[in-house]
């Protein structure tokens, strides 16, 4: 009866479960890294590149679905 109530950081979703999903939002994210970068607007840059290594770690290194109770 009682939801366990989800992190804000927590990126494991069933709407993730597609592997093709998971990478276009990690090469999403570091596109638009780079973009920032050759823009020459470090600050976006570093953030959407920090971004863009956490959602690597999180949705294609460690990914995994939790049980449904």
């Amino acid at each position: 009866m009682s939801k366990k109530r989800r992190n804000f950081w927590d990126v494991r979703s069933p709407v993730l479960r597609p592997l093709w999903l998971r990478v276009v939002i990690v090469t999403a994210s570091a596109g638009w890294a780079l973009l920032e970068f050759l823009s020459g607007n470090m600050f976006w840059a570093i953030i959407f590149g920090t971004a863009a290594a956490y959602l690597y770690v999180q949705l294609l290194l460690k990914f995994d679905l939790p049980d449904e109770d």
